[in-house]
């Protein structure tokens, strides 16, 4: 037969013929299964107790940051238990940067980035993890942030900053990035690029140049 604690924890076995039993556990909301068989001897006439414990299922606490510290939401991770990639969580960190997924089994686990914040760098490095029985394990990653172009343009002569000019940037041996055109203080900035190497070219000036 099967029977379910309750709300004290406690089954009343009774009512069972005196004899020796097997019990197996079958379900533990939230706790780790305990799969050792116990044997019990139920004699007549007398009360018997039996004692099981189980631990809380592992939980996942993972910290996402910037290189100087600073938390990141809205980045994306894939967890998945090494022994079975065929079933994955996809979660995205809060606003302080964290994930915290409980209720997982114990084992070693999958964590890699597939998405991030515009002005960070996707992490390639895949993590694996051991979770354990009772524990909650914690895993931090950080993130570089994209580098930034300034371009700075100014009189050869004088060295006064020359508003107005436009240049194009594109990446050596890849996309064109854009076009930008200096300000008031003769600087143009292009943000968020992808490390590598790139190309400026001047494509117009003003008068008098």
């Amino acid at each position: 037969k099967e029977f379910t604690t309750d709300e004290n924890g406690m089954i009343d076995l009774s009512k069972l013929e005196p004899g020796t039993y097997v019990v197996t556990e079958k379900k533990a909301n939230g706790y780790v299964i305990d799969d050792a068989q116990r044997i019990i001897h139920l004699k007549p006439g007398q009360t018997g107790e039996f004692v099981f414990t189980n631990s809380i299922k592992p939980t996942l606490r993972l910290l996402k940051q910037s290189t100087d510290g600073t938390p990141l939401g809205g980045v994306t991770f894939r967890i998945s238990k090494i022994e079975d990639g065929t079933h994955y969580l996809d979660r995205t960190t809060n606003d302080a940067g964290e994930i915290l997924v409980s209720d997982l089994e114990p084992g070693v686990y999958s964590v890699k980035e597939t998405a991030t914040v515009n002005d960070h760098i996707l992490g390639p490095k895949e993590y694996k993890v051991e979770l354990f029985p009772g524990k909650t394990s914690t895993l931090t990653i950080q993130n570089d942030k994209r580098p930034n172009l300034t371009i700075h343009k100014r009189d050869a002569d004088t060295g006064e900053v020359v508003p107005g000019t436009v240049f194009q940037v594109r990446a050596v041996d890849g996309p064109w990035v854009g076009e930008v055109t200096t300000g008031a203080d003769g600087s143009a900035r292009v943000e968020n690029l992808l490390p590598g190497t790139y190309e400026v070219i001047e494509k117009s000036v003003p008068e008098p140049y």
